[in-house]
Protein backbone atom coordinates (compact mmCIF):
# COMPACT_ATOMS: atom_id res chain seq x y z
CA UNK A 1 0.00 0.00 0.00
CA UNK A 2 2.68 1.93 1.08
CA UNK A 3 4.59 1.34 -2.14
CA UNK A 4 1.39 2.53 -4.44
CA UNK A 5 1.14 5.67 -2.56
CA UNK A 6 4.72 6.61 -3.47
CA UNK A 7 4.39 5.79 -7.01
CA UNK A 8 1.17 7.76 -7.02
CA UNK A 9 3.21 10.63 -5.72
CA UNK A 10 6.25 10.46 -7.80
CA UNK A 11 4.24 10.08 -10.81
CA UNK A 12 2.50 13.25 -10.01
CA UNK A 13 5.89 14.65 -9.10
CA UNK A 14 7.18 13.83 -12.45
CA UNK A 15 4.05 14.98 -14.37
CA UNK A 16 4.72 18.53 -12.81
CA UNK A 17 8.06 18.55 -13.41
CA UNK A 18 7.35 17.58 -17.44
CA UNK A 19 5.00 20.57 -17.74
CA UNK A 20 7.18 22.59 -16.21
CA UNK A 21 9.58 21.86 -19.16
CA UNK A 22 7.22 22.28 -21.42
CA UNK A 23 5.82 25.76 -20.04
CA UNK A 24 9.60 26.61 -20.41
CA UNK A 25 10.18 25.70 -23.80
CA UNK A 26 6.65 26.73 -25.29
CA UNK A 27 7.14 30.31 -23.68
CA UNK A 28 10.58 30.35 -25.54
CA UNK A 29 9.06 29.03 -28.60
CA UNK A 30 6.22 32.37 -28.05
CA UNK A 31 9.49 34.78 -27.71
CA UNK A 32 11.30 33.14 -30.91
CA UNK A 33 8.51 33.67 -33.35
CA UNK A 34 7.47 36.82 -32.03
CA UNK A 35 10.58 38.22 -33.14
CA UNK A 36 10.71 36.13 -36.05
CA UNK A 37 7.22 38.17 -37.30
CA UNK A 38 9.26 41.26 -36.44
CA UNK A 39 7.30 41.67 -33.04
CA UNK A 40 4.09 43.34 -34.26
CA UNK A 41 3.54 41.02 -37.04
CA UNK A 42 4.71 37.70 -34.77
CA UNK A 43 2.43 38.56 -31.69
CA UNK A 44 -0.81 37.44 -32.52
CA UNK A 45 -0.08 34.06 -34.53
CA UNK A 46 2.41 33.46 -31.86
CA UNK A 47 -0.03 33.83 -29.22
CA UNK A 48 -2.48 31.69 -30.80
CA UNK A 49 -0.13 29.48 -31.40
CA UNK A 50 0.60 29.33 -27.72
CA UNK A 51 -3.20 28.58 -26.40
CA UNK A 52 -3.34 26.22 -29.27
CA UNK A 53 -0.77 24.14 -27.80
CA UNK A 54 -1.86 24.61 -23.84
CA UNK A 55 -5.52 23.78 -24.94
CA UNK A 56 -4.47 20.48 -25.91
CA UNK A 57 -2.93 20.06 -22.45
CA UNK A 58 -6.06 21.40 -20.53
CA UNK A 59 -8.33 18.95 -22.33
CA UNK A 60 -5.58 16.23 -21.32
CA UNK A 61 -3.28 15.92 -24.58
CA UNK A 62 0.15 16.17 -23.02
CA UNK A 63 1.82 14.18 -25.74
CA UNK A 64 1.17 16.19 -28.34
CA UNK A 65 4.77 17.40 -30.60
CA UNK A 66 4.84 20.83 -29.44
CA UNK A 67 7.08 22.40 -31.84
CA UNK A 68 5.44 20.99 -34.93
CA UNK A 69 1.86 22.12 -33.59
CA UNK A 70 3.35 25.66 -32.41
CA UNK A 71 4.51 26.28 -35.95
CA UNK A 72 1.71 24.53 -38.14
CA UNK A 73 -0.78 27.12 -36.25
CA UNK A 74 1.36 29.80 -36.99
CA UNK A 75 1.98 29.36 -40.53
CA UNK A 76 -2.00 28.77 -40.72
CA UNK A 77 -3.23 31.73 -38.56
CA UNK A 78 -0.48 34.42 -39.35
CA UNK A 79 -2.32 36.95 -41.25
CA UNK A 80 -6.04 35.88 -40.03
CA UNK A 81 -4.99 35.99 -36.27
CA UNK A 82 -2.76 39.24 -37.50
CA UNK A 83 -6.44 40.87 -38.97
CA UNK A 84 -8.00 40.06 -36.01
CA UNK A 85 -5.79 41.14 -33.61
CA UNK A 86 -5.76 45.09 -35.09
CA UNK A 87 -9.07 44.64 -34.43
CA UNK A 88 -8.70 44.24 -30.73
CA UNK A 89 -5.74 46.74 -30.75
CA UNK A 90 -8.29 49.59 -32.83
CA UNK A 91 -11.03 48.58 -30.18
CA UNK A 92 -8.97 49.11 -27.31
CA UNK A 93 -6.96 52.19 -28.50
CA UNK A 94 -10.50 54.35 -28.87
CA UNK A 95 -11.26 53.58 -25.53
CA UNK A 96 -8.09 54.36 -24.15
CA UNK A 97 -8.09 57.73 -26.35
CA UNK A 98 -11.37 58.60 -25.49
CA UNK A 99 -10.80 57.65 -21.40
CA UNK A 100 -7.75 60.10 -21.58
CA UNK A 101 -9.07 62.95 -23.43
CA UNK A 102 -12.57 63.38 -23.08
CA UNK A 103 -13.87 66.14 -20.81
CA UNK A 104 -14.62 65.78 -17.27
CA UNK A 105 -17.81 67.56 -15.28
CA UNK A 106 -21.60 67.72 -16.15
CA UNK A 107 -22.71 65.35 -18.78
CA UNK A 108 -19.00 64.25 -19.88
CA UNK A 109 -19.01 62.58 -16.18
CA UNK A 110 -21.82 60.05 -17.55
CA UNK A 111 -19.63 60.08 -20.51
CA UNK A 112 -16.77 58.95 -18.67
CA UNK A 113 -18.52 56.59 -16.59
CA UNK A 114 -19.52 54.93 -20.00
CA UNK A 115 -16.34 54.99 -21.60
CA UNK A 116 -15.03 53.23 -18.22
CA UNK A 117 -17.60 50.30 -18.23
CA UNK A 118 -16.59 49.73 -21.96
CA UNK A 119 -12.73 49.35 -20.49
CA UNK A 120 -13.82 46.51 -18.10
CA UNK A 121 -15.52 45.14 -20.77
CA UNK A 122 -12.83 45.06 -23.12
CA UNK A 123 -10.34 43.40 -20.24
CA UNK A 124 -12.90 40.77 -19.95
CA UNK A 125 -12.66 40.55 -23.74
CA UNK A 126 -9.04 40.02 -23.56
CA UNK A 127 -9.11 37.64 -20.94
CA UNK A 128 -11.42 35.02 -23.11
CA UNK A 129 -10.75 35.79 -26.49
CA UNK A 130 -8.33 33.66 -26.71
CA UNK A 131 -8.68 30.80 -25.35
CA UNK A 132 -12.44 30.87 -27.04
CA UNK A 133 -10.54 31.85 -30.55
CA UNK A 134 -8.61 28.47 -30.27
CA UNK A 135 -11.58 26.41 -29.29
CA UNK A 136 -14.06 27.13 -31.53
CA UNK A 137 -14.05 27.64 -35.49
CA UNK A 138 -15.97 30.42 -35.73
CA UNK A 139 -16.87 34.35 -37.67
CA UNK A 140 -14.59 36.92 -36.00
CA UNK A 141 -17.89 39.09 -34.43
CA UNK A 142 -18.99 35.71 -32.89
CA UNK A 143 -15.66 35.60 -31.03
CA UNK A 144 -15.86 38.56 -29.56
CA UNK A 145 -19.63 37.94 -28.90
CA UNK A 146 -19.47 35.25 -27.07
CA UNK A 147 -15.96 36.00 -25.31
CA UNK A 148 -18.03 39.20 -23.37
CA UNK A 149 -21.11 36.97 -22.92
CA UNK A 150 -19.52 34.49 -21.01
CA UNK A 151 -17.12 36.40 -18.84
CA UNK A 152 -19.47 38.76 -17.84
CA UNK A 153 -22.43 35.81 -17.16
CA UNK A 154 -19.50 34.07 -15.01
CA UNK A 155 -17.87 36.98 -12.91
CA UNK A 156 -16.75 34.66 -10.30
CA UNK A 157 -14.59 32.69 -12.70
CA UNK A 158 -13.27 36.36 -14.14
CA UNK A 159 -12.36 37.78 -10.80
CA UNK A 160 -10.16 34.38 -9.70
CA UNK A 161 -8.56 34.36 -12.81
CA UNK A 162 -7.76 38.73 -12.53
CA UNK A 163 -6.52 37.14 -9.09
CA UNK A 164 -4.40 34.67 -10.96
CA UNK A 165 -2.59 36.93 -13.28
CA UNK A 166 -2.28 39.26 -10.70
CA UNK A 167 -0.14 36.71 -8.85
CA UNK A 168 1.84 36.21 -11.92
CA UNK A 169 2.30 39.88 -12.26
CA UNK A 170 3.79 39.64 -8.98
CA UNK A 171 5.55 36.26 -9.29
CA UNK A 172 7.47 37.75 -11.91
CA UNK A 173 8.27 41.22 -10.90
CA UNK A 174 9.85 39.85 -7.89
CA UNK A 175 11.65 36.90 -10.20
CA UNK A 176 12.62 38.36 -13.39
CA UNK A 177 14.87 35.38 -14.48
CA UNK A 178 11.31 33.54 -14.59
CA UNK A 179 10.16 36.17 -17.55
CA UNK A 180 11.91 34.36 -20.55
CA UNK A 181 10.68 30.74 -19.40
CA UNK A 182 7.40 30.65 -17.80
CA UNK A 183 5.88 34.87 -17.89
CA UNK A 184 3.37 34.31 -21.27
CA UNK A 185 3.22 30.12 -21.14
CA UNK A 186 1.48 30.27 -17.71
CA UNK A 187 -0.84 32.91 -18.32
CA UNK A 188 -1.62 31.43 -21.45
CA UNK A 189 -1.85 27.72 -19.60
CA UNK A 190 -4.00 29.29 -16.29
CA UNK A 191 -5.95 31.42 -18.94
CA UNK A 192 -6.93 28.13 -20.56
CA UNK A 193 -7.43 26.18 -18.00
CA UNK A 194 -10.12 28.46 -16.28
CA UNK A 195 -12.41 29.10 -19.55
CA UNK A 196 -12.06 25.75 -20.68
CA UNK A 197 -13.43 24.85 -16.82
CA UNK A 198 -16.40 27.52 -17.69
CA UNK A 199 -16.83 25.82 -21.79
CA UNK A 200 -17.49 22.12 -20.07
CA UNK A 201 -20.09 23.81 -17.60
CA UNK A 202 -22.04 26.05 -20.09
CA UNK A 203 -21.99 22.44 -22.46
CA UNK A 204 -22.72 20.46 -19.62
CA UNK A 205 -25.73 22.87 -19.18
CA UNK A 206 -26.44 23.02 -23.13
CA UNK A 207 -26.33 19.01 -22.65
CA UNK A 208 -28.87 18.82 -19.90
CA UNK A 209 -30.79 21.18 -21.25
CA UNK A 210 -31.41 19.15 -24.79
CA UNK A 211 -32.00 15.99 -22.54
CA UNK A 212 -35.07 17.44 -20.72
CA UNK A 213 -36.53 18.96 -24.10
CA UNK A 214 -35.95 15.40 -25.82
CA UNK A 215 -37.61 13.79 -22.60
CA UNK A 216 -40.53 16.82 -22.48
CA UNK A 217 -41.24 15.90 -26.29
CA UNK A 218 -41.38 11.69 -25.05
CA UNK A 219 -43.56 12.83 -22.48
CA UNK A 220 -45.78 14.84 -24.87
CA UNK A 221 -45.79 11.61 -27.44
CA UNK A 222 -47.01 9.32 -25.12
CA UNK A 223 -50.00 11.33 -23.56
CA UNK A 224 -51.23 11.99 -27.09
Amino acid sequence: MIEVELEGLTGRFLRICELISKLAYANLLWILFTLLGLGIFGFMPATVALFTVTRKWVMGDRDIPVFKTFWTTYRQEFFKSTFFGVVLFAIGYIIYIDLAFSPTGGLFTLLRAALFICGVMYVVLLLYIFPIYVHYDWNKRLYIKYALLIGISHPHYTFVLLAGIAALYYLCISIPGIIPFFSVSLLSYMMMWFVYKVIQKMELAQSIGKDKEVEAQSVEVVEA
